[in-house]
């Protein structure tokens, strides 16, 4: 699937957590840790590890950032939550290193199409994630129709495009926690 997707800075929580709770319902809970690994001596990850409402996912991901927000062609399956470890021991086997765990804590909603998180990302803040899922062959008008209906629930819920977050999770937590530019 091709993910269409825009993140904000939330400065004020409560108050986007109220304003989706009033039009989409209570949100529902999110805790997710995502393990990490990477190439040695490359500076993106490659392969992650999820765990996730008790399941286990592995993934990679091709991704493209632009001013508009950012796409990705994701790849993943499930493993049973006991091969976590192995599938652990097959990364490493392969070459693979760990690289950083990103922790999300948070809410989620469904707004039509477009899955809402509210989330604590590490020591980084809240953000607020949106994103529609396309299929791999989606062409340029749905995938830019599917940023401007991301954009517009941006807007609805009292944030704006200043509110934007181009950098990754990835690039934040590297300069947060270890200095490192990435």
């Amino acid at each position: 699937m091709k993910e269409i997707e825009i993140k904000a800075r939330v400065p004020e929580m409560e108050r986007i957590k109220e304003f989706f709770e009033t039009h989409y319902g209570e949100g529902h809970p999110v805790h997710k840790s995502d393990h990490y690994f990477r190439r040695p001596g490359e500076r993106v990850q490659a392969l992650r590890i999820r765990r996730f409402n008790g399941n286990v996912e592995l993934t990679t991901k091709k991704t493209s950032v632009d001013r508009n927000g950012e796409s990705n062609e994701e790849y993943e399956f499930r493993a049973l939550p006991d091969q976590e470890e192995a599938a652990v021991s097959f990364f490493h086997a392969l070459g693979y290193e760990d690289f950083f765990i990103k922790k999300k804590d948070g809410y989620e909603w469904m707004a039509g199409r477009s899955h809402v998180e509210l989330l604590s990302v590490n020591s980084l803040g809240w953000f607020l994630e949106i994103e529609i899922l396309l299929p791999f062959d989606a062409d340029r008008c749905e995938e830019e129709k599917a940023r401007e209906e991301i954009a517009s629930l941006i807007a609805r819920a009292g944030l704006d495009e200043s509110d934007y977050e181009s950098r990754s999770y990835r690039e934040m937590i590297l300069e947060s926690e270890n200095g490192i530019q990435s």
